[in-house]
């Protein structure tokens, strides 16, 4: 009996060596892997690339201990995690690169627990297509290139996808967020700190289209324009709605500015203070609603013109 159930045993434990790596729902990296491996837990790959490659759509992968990797792109939907207390930190170096590029139509991607530094890159996060986008538990900062012509940014996406944003430190790039074309945002519990041109963008140039954004919980300090809401072509829309935020020592805090298109914010039990311009602010035909129990304070211009009230539902 003891010989028939060691057959078995090792028949299955031979079952799992010989499973191919295509046909992995969950790969691993390490700082002591290597790319020739099978990238599962014994045998580590050592960068991500490598163990996309061999992961199952919708699958994950997961690091084991603290390393740097290089940046990827990423092709099918998957999850990248970095399990709490280990840093996986990936480097951006040179002009023209990003930490993590996502190009293809209708994945979906999730990165939880990453830390990306721009060391002269210019983006944390590049979306130009793809369905979904979930950012958790992330550092990202330093995409700010001094003399460039252009901004950087912590994350910028460019097609009509769903990003989710949660507890999430995005510091000291030209732009913090910006999302275009139709995106649609929901940002809770992060903070956006020293991104002088703007900390959250919202930005719509494609007509018949709407880019919005729902910000809860967030701190946002020390940007040229805290949170932006911009339309600038006919029939092209943006919407920004926030709640319990503090917007702090921008030059503008909260802008909805549309001279052609419809852009609008609506701003509830939030605070914006110490800005050296104006706190809240709608030039041209933009459409600021305020629901109330929002503190204005220590700004140069609370309030640049017409404020739309409303009482809270």
């Amino acid at each position: 009996m003891f010989k028939f159930s060691s057959i078995i045993l090792l028949a299955a434990l031979s079952a799992l060596i010989v499973t191919p790596a295509q046909a992995r729902s969950r790969s691993f990296v390490a700082s002591y892997g290597n790319d020739a491996n099978p990238c599962g837990p014994f045998a580590p790959c050592r960068q991500f690339d490598r163990a996309e490659d061999v992961t199952d759509p919708d699958g994950e992968v997961v690091v084991l201990d603290s390393a740097d990797f290089d940046p990827i792109t990423i092709t099918k939907s998957i999850s990248i995690t970095v399990p709490s207390g280990i840093y996986a930190g990936i480097a951006v170096p040179s002009a023209g690169t990003f930490g993590v590029t996502i190009a293809t139509p209708s994945v979906n991607v999730v990165l939880r627990g990453l830390t990306i530094n721009g060391l002269g890159g210019d983006a944390g996060i590049l979306m130009t297509a793809g369905a979904k986008l979930s950012i958790e538990n992330c550092v990202i900062s330093n995409f700010s290139i001094t003399g460039s012509l252009v901004n950087q940014h912590g994350v910028l996406v460019q097609t009509a996808a769903t990003v989710r944003m949660v507890n999430t430190l995005i510091r000291d790039n030209d732009i913090g967020i910006e999302i275009q074309a139709g995106a649609t945002a929901d940002i809770s519990g992060s903070k956006f700190l020293g991104n002088p041109a703007a900390g959250i963008f919202a930005n719509n140039s494609i007509a018949g289209k709407t880019t919005s954004a729902a910000i809860s919980n967030t701190v946002v300090v020390g940007s040229g324009i805290g949170i932006y809401a911009l339309a600038d072509t006919a029939t092209a829309s943006t919407k920004i709605d926030i709640i319990r935020s503090i917007v702090s020592n921008s030059g503008i805090g909260v802008a909805a500015d549309s001279a052609v298109g419809t852009a609008s914010v609506s701003i509830s039990k939030c605070m914006v203070t110490g800005s050296s311009l104006q706190g809240l602010s709608k030039p041209f035909n933009g459409t600021m609603t305020s629901y109330g129990n929002n503190t204005l304070t220590n700004n140069t211009l609370d309030v640049a013109g017409t404020l739309t009230t409303a009482a809270p539902l």
